[in-house]
């Protein structure tokens, strides 16, 4: 689906143009303006989002601030919070650089001399400027000793650009919960910059345009990497026909449509109240979405500070506090 369909499919809703009737391209640009800035206020809203990624990233050694967002040190979009992290222990070889990665569908292909992986096996692939080629790939296919194939998402160019390397992962690694702690936890923290192999605990601050990622204690080794799990975000539509598989989820299209058309309606109708059936139907799409994506969460309690050594941290529901 593209943006010129929904905005069509809304200005129908909304009454101005009769079905199949061109639509101003003055007036189509500024529905894309009103479409983007309203899935961009989606982004504050949990339920809307639709997945949680779990990406991982390198460190360097003695480095303990990294910057998060594009262009940034952790080269993906710029999360509005962090739901969960974890410290993976010894996981990755020493990278290789690739010569090429292509996309033909939905399979990319990675060149890489003698890159001794097996099919099911795992490598990071980073350093594309096309970001869905990035992150944590399992190999499903091994064309020769010099290729293989992943799945990507979506449709990025090819073939990919940048300096893109590639880390298998060895033996079985081990991934450790950390967490993730408040603006008052961090500042609690005396000797920010204290050194050690392992870092307990990852502090987010959304600063703009890069959000800041602290690490604590500093960590000075790079041998082990960070774990975030990170809100699978859409982040707009870059022009009217760019094809897009984010509203063909189930009951995404509709909920765009219906709360374009609500936001619409004024611009085309001033003062006149806004018909109930129309309000209603996006208030039913947006609820409809928000209920596929309600998940469990785990109630937090003493066990909190009890396995990670700190009470500040914790939350004991017997008497409603730390």
């Amino acid at each position: 689906m593209t943006a010129d369909t929904l905005i069509v499919g809304a200005m129908d809703l909304v009454g101005n143009y009769a079905p199949g009737e061109p639509i101003a391209a003055d007036e189509k640009t500024d529905a894309l303006r009103r479409l983007n800035n309203m899935v961009s206020g989606w982004r504050t809203q949990s339920l809307i989002v639709l997945a949680v990624e779990r990406t991982v990233f390198p460190l360097v050694a003695n480095k303990q601030t990294y910057t998060i967002g594009i262009g940034g040190d952790f080269n993906v979009p710029r999360p509005i919070t962090i739901s969960g992290a974890g410290l993976w222990m010894n996981a990755l070889a020493a990278a290789q650089t690739v010569t090429s990665i292509t996309r033909s569908g939905s399979a990319a292909t990675v060149t890489l001399t003698a890159h001794g992986l097996a099919v099911g096996d795992e490598t990071l692939i980073a350093g594309a400027n096309e970001l869905e080629y990035n992150g944590l790939q399992t190999i499903q296919t091994v064309p020769t000793a010099n290729t293989f194939t992943f799945t990507v998402e979506g449709t990025p160019d090819t073939p990919a650009s940048g300096i893109i390397t590639s880390s298998a992962v060895v033996g079985e690694p081990i991934e450790i919960p950390r967490q993730v702690v408040t603006d008052d936890a961090y500042q609690a923290i005396r000797i920010k910059n204290l050194p050690n192999s392992l870092f307990t605990a990852v502090y987010y601050n959304p600063t703009v345009p890069l959000g800041t990622i602290y690490l604590w204690p500093l960590p000075n080794t790079a041998l082990n990497q960070l774990v975030l799990y990170l809100q699978n975000q859409f982040l707009g539509f870059a022009d009217l026909d760019t094809d897009y598989v984010w509203p063909d989820t189930p009951g995404y299209g509709e909920m765009c449509e219906y709360n374009l058309a609500r936001r619409l309606w004024t611009v085309y109708h001033g003062s006149v109240p806004l018909p109930d059936e129309l309000n209603t139907l996006a208030r039913e799409a947006t609820a409809t979405v928000k209920r596929a994506n309600l998940k469990l969460s785990d109630l937090e309690n003493e066990a909190a500070w009890a396995i990670g050594g700190n009470r500040r941290w914790g939350y004991d529901i017997n008497v409603g506090g730390n």
